[in-house]
């Protein structure tokens, strides 16, 4: 059930990419479009699939109840799932629990499809069209029934100008040809072309209700705040601009009688505060959080040796997941002029030491990323990281046209003398040392990041910059300024952290169509005629090796092009929780991108009174292991 996510969030992970904007059709006609579609009829000799037989996501013993708070690092741009500033990063929680649930979707431990908002489906021997029989238990939140009507409006909906979302727009066009009623509960979708993964491509259509929704030139603006009415368990029941976001749980929500659903979305409500991530740790301390997610290697070794720790009130956990890896690393912006020429580029590259940060700041905890499509078959096994190497780096620095300011300004007796006067007359500047190219322009670019937890790992990468003449520049942003920069390409090096699905979805990062677009995920401007082929034969291909042979292709331009610095991988979720909160056996399951994904955990009131108990007394609770790796994660990585 990986739902559509943010950032990128996430359509992506579901389809295979999307496209620059078309001609809307008509908004006038929409409302007219679905009213008056003409129904079409099932083949007569039609197969249905479905599949109940595979074990439960969440666990029977979980407990329902309880208000579970978390927090994130800032309030949302919009709480819209369409239009602008709707891949933000409360768009994972938003998605999560109120709209993102596509027709089927796939089992996060065994991979298989299973039903979601459809009980059954059938895909054609075209490979492109598909029929589903929708859950007839299906709801609004509001209680309306979800019908083959709702689906139609969104796909209508998609391909609307007044949404103002060219992904949108362009995906309705460039991957559904038809989404049709044949009646209330059957539904049928045609994809524009043949596809080797036509589940994993077109069935992660969700309903937008119909009955409620008006589609003009007003929507965008009108829905900025507008909580959705959604099929999902939870809907946005509070909101304290800049403080917190509530979601209160749907009364006898439809999925509760669903077997995938069972021991998933425990709680009546779920409160998420704004909450810097330097300071989570300290509501939870005071037990005004009862979970969060540790993003530091150097806090998890050195930073849990407080009395709640060792009384064993608050726990530790590492849970080690099977989830391939998104874009991580540093970004540069092929439209920023220092980082138009590939050697400069490929220069940086090479000044990044990755063995001593791990080793001196990050305890060895993490994995060099090696890949643009790393945890995938489709990740290049010849791609390997450039090592650090200084020397390399000089080379390209020369190449690239960088050189010390004195290199330029000559080399003789006089050149020399002037130089050492210099240096002593005048106090030392912080662009001395710093290259130059024969323009003069220094050897500078400023870094955007947006957690402070950062500063750290950052600080001793510029440090080996500076060493070898650039003047590399940290910029702190707030977390959603940051990545709005960065959809806008208003930086000139950015660490970015992606998501991924199973499969990889290329297009959107690297394919032309968006090189001269805005506010898309084409962070670096990039894009080639053999890239876009490429591409188009992942997508489109029926052969195995041929998909695998493209993208292992595209693999190998990223890393000769030097456009994007993998970074670390983390295997992992590293989580922090007072004792009352439960998990299953496995923790959490196999594809869990993010701790908000799947909600298999619950509150155990009983365990609430005993952790009461222990603190009143002073009592220290049984230890528990801190590391869950319940799929050999670790035994495969190593």
């Amino acid at each position: 059930m990986r739902r559509f996510a943010s950032a990128i969030f996430f359509v992506c992970a579901l389809f295979v990419g999307h496209g620059a904007a078309f001609a809307a059709a008509s908004d006038a006609d929409v409302a007219k479009l679905v009213k008056d579609a003409v129904p079409v009829a099932l083949p007569p000799d039609i197969i249905w699939e479905t599949n109940n037989e595979d074990p439960l996501i969440g666990s029977e013993k979980a407990l329902r109840g309880g208000r579970l708070t978390v927090s994130m690092g800032s309030y949302p741009l919009t709480l819209r799932l369409m239009g602008p500033n709707n891949n933000d990063a409360f768009a994972n929680w938003n998605q999560q629990f109120t709209s993102g649930f596509g027709l089927v979707s796939r089992h996060p431990n065994t991979d298989h499809f299973i039903p979601m908002m459809a009980t059954h489906w059938s895909v054609q021997a075209d490979q492109q069209t598909i029929y589903f029989k929708l859950d007839k238990d299906a709801r609004f939140s509001d209680g309306h029934p979800i019908t083959a009507d709702d689906y139609v409006f969104t796909w209508r909906m998609m391909q609307s100008k007044f949404i103002v979302d060219p992904f949108y727009n362009s995906y309705a066009e460039q991957y559904l040809r038809s989404v049709d009623k044949i009646d209330d509960y059957t539904l049928r979708i045609v994809g524009t072309r043949r596809s080797w993964r036509p589940l994993a491509d077109y069935a992660g259509l969700w309903p937008t209700p119909r009955h409620a929704t008006v589609l003009d030139d007003t929507w965008v603006d009108r829905t900025t705040n507008q909580p959705q009415i959604a099929p999902g368990p939870y809907v946005i029941s509070d909101m304290v601009r800049g403080e917190s976001i509530t979601f209160k749980r749907v009364p006898n929500w439809w999925g509760d009688k669903k077997r995938y659903f069972i021991g998933q979305y425990n709680f009546d409500e779920i409160q998420i505060r704004i909450i810097q991530q330097d300071r989570e740790l300290d509501y939870l301390r005071r037990g005004e959080l009862d979970l969060m997610q540790e993003a530091s290697a150097r806090n998890w070794a050195e930073g849990y040796n407080f009395p709640a720790i060792q009384n064993g009130w608050i726990r530790r956990t590492r849970a080690f997941v099977d989830q391939p890896s998104g874009v991580s690393g540093f970004i540069m912006n092929l439209e920023a002029p220092i980082f138009q020429n590939r050697d400069f580029r490929i220069a940086m590259a090479h000044l990044f030491n990755f063995d001593r940060l791990n080793r001196n700041v990050m305890f060895n905890a993490y994995f060099r990323k090696r890949s643009f499509f790393d945890g995938t078959e489709f990740a290049n096994p010849n791609v390997k990281p450039y090592e650090f190497d200084p020397a390399k780096a000089r080379e390209h620095l020369a190449l690239a046209g960088y050189r010390r300011p004195s290199d330029i300004g000559g080399h003789g007796f006089w050149a020399n003398v002037r130089n050492a006067a210099r240096g002593l007359i005048f106090a030392r500047s912080d662009s001395d040392d710093v290259l130059v190219n024969e323009k003069g322009e220094p050897a500078r670019f400023t870094v955007n990041y947006s957690a402070k937890s950062l500063e750290r790992h950052l600080t001793v990468i510029q440090q080996d910059f500076r060493r070898a003449g650039i003047d590399m520049r940290l910029q702190l942003l707030e977390p959603g300024t940051s990545f709005q920069r960065s959809l806008e390409r208003k930086f000139e090096m950015v660490f970015q952290g992606m998501t991924s699905g199973l499969y990889p979805s290329p297009r959107q990062y690297l394919h032309s169509e968006y090189k001269k677009e805005r506010n898309n995920n084409n962070f670096w401007g990039f894009g080639t005629q053999e890239v876009d082929d490429l591409i188009k034969t992942y997508e489109e291909s029926m052969d195995a090796d041929a998909r695998r042979d493209a993208l292992w292709r595209v693999d190998q331009i990223v890393h000769d092009e030097g456009i994007y610095i993998p970074f670390w991988d983390a295997p992992f979720q590293r989580l922090v929780y007072w004792d009352y909160l439960q998990f299953p056996e496995s923790f959490l399951p196999r594809r869990t991108e993010a701790y908000m994904y799947w909600m298999v955990y619950w509150i155990d009131p009983a365990k609430r009174k005993a952790l009461e108990e222990a603190m009143r007394d002073n009592r220290a609770l049984p230890a528990k292991d801190v590391d869950v790796d319940y799929f050999h994660v670790r035994d495969k990585l190593q």
